[in-house]
């Protein structure tokens, strides 16, 4: 079963290795045909959300009848005409089965974690100028001055800040985020200090960017630069039908002093209430000793049961090292996307973990309550 659902996974995002990069939830861009910057400032996805994105999170999201009876009247996330705000929190509570591996079964971990506690600003300098700063809850910050709106649809952003590869989901666990050092929960930080600069005209897009490789608290560590590629698009099939397709690279030096490439190609598909997305990435290492390959997967499907109720079923795959065969991961998971008034989700969700050659339980139960802005 295992070895068939793998080989699926990996058939779903070959299909689609031309992938679009949607924002931190990417159903949301599929669904409604949308790209990340109609939603979110940073062009890159996730993050301070636009006009366009804050309605949708308040209007289109949750319960109607709830929603309408608590909505705020001439409700703005722009604090003045130049000045706009916004923020992410999300605590999460969850039950952790503990490994049996030395004699004591039955026994577990549970605990409450503050995963994100993000405040963002963008400061509106001119009629194509922002200044766009994220703090997050922990030491992780993005900061970079923009100029948009320039042909093409096209933008250029200089400072600090995530480099624009993969999916940016809002589950800072999935393999796809950790494995590839994209995580905010990652060593060294994910935010890099460069330039990258993008086009966006009609159903395409393009971006390029350097950075530094590694960043220090002053100046950057050493001289190794890392850079990125990934061409992008978003189509209309149909009426409530969309297809997104692109791929990416990454390339970068390690803390190590070693060579890492990315290759990943990721994508969704949506008709009506069912949306289904996936990334597949591979990561290859070069060591003095030769070079390593390993892969990782992400697959996700909801299906919108009524509005502000949604199923989800997700799979994750990650395999260090193609070359040997014990390490490999699998992780299922099941649950329910509840957006009951504006601002607020309930997320709840049971996640089966497999490992090879041994498979201990350690599986997991989580509920997440997300405050947005």
């Amino acid at each position: 079963m295992r070895v068939l659902l793998r080989c699926l996974s990996l058939v779903v995002v070959g299909s689609m290795f031309m992938l679009h990069q949607a924002p931190a939830l990417p159903r949301f861009s599929s669904s409604t045909g949308a790209k990340c910057q109609s939603c979110h400032v940073n062009p890159s996805g996730a993050g301070m959300r636009q006009l366009f994105g804050a309605q949708y999170g308040r209007e289109t999201l949750p319960v109607p009848e709830w929603g309408t009876d608590m909505e705020i009247e001439d409700f703005t996330t722009l604090l003045t005409s130049f000045v706009g705000v916004g923020a992410d929190v999300r605590t999460l509570y969850y039950y952790v089965q503990l490994p049996d591996t030395g004699g004591s079964s039955g026994k577990n971990s549970n605990a409450f974690w503050e995963m994100q506690g993000d405040l963002y600003l963008n400061f509106k300098l001119a009629k194509k100028v922002n200044v766009y700063f994220e703090k997050g809850l922990y030491s992780g910050f993005e900061l970079f001055g923009m100029v948009s709106q320039l042909p093409a649809a096209g933008h250029v952003k200089v400072g600090k800040f995530v480099p624009n590869f993969g999916t940016r989901l809002d589950d800072h666990t999935a393999y796809i985020r950790h494995y590839t050092g994209f995580s905010p929960a990652s060593s060294p930080r994910p935010e890099l200090t460069g330039i990258e600069a993008g086009v966006s005209p009609g159903w395409f897009s393009a971006f390029a960017g350097v950075y530094n490789a590694e960043d220090g608290f002053g100046y950057a560590v050493g001289n190794s630069k890392a850079y990125l590629v990934r061409a992008d698009g978003l189509f209309e099939l149909g009426k409530d039908m969309h297809l997104s397709l692109g791929a990416n690279m990454f390339g970068t030096t390690t803390s190590g002093g070693e060579k890492q490439s990315l290759y990943g190609g990721l994508g969704s598909f949506s008709i009506g209430s069912f949306t289904i997305f996936g990334e597949g990435d591979m990561i290859q290492t070069k060591h003095s000793s030769g070079t390593i390959t390993g892969y990782v997967t992400y697959i996700e499907a909801n299906y919108v049961v009524t509005p502000g109720v949604d199923l989800k079923v997700a799979y994750d795959y990650y395999d260090p090292d193609k070359d040997v065969k014990d390490g490999a991961m699998s992780r299922y998971s099941f649950g329910v996307e509840f957006f009951p008034v504006s601002g607020v989700e309930i997320r709840p969700m049971y996640r089966v973990i497999v490992e090879e050659p041994e498979n201990y339980s350690n599986n997991e139960f989580q509920i997440m309550l997300h405050f947005y802005l």
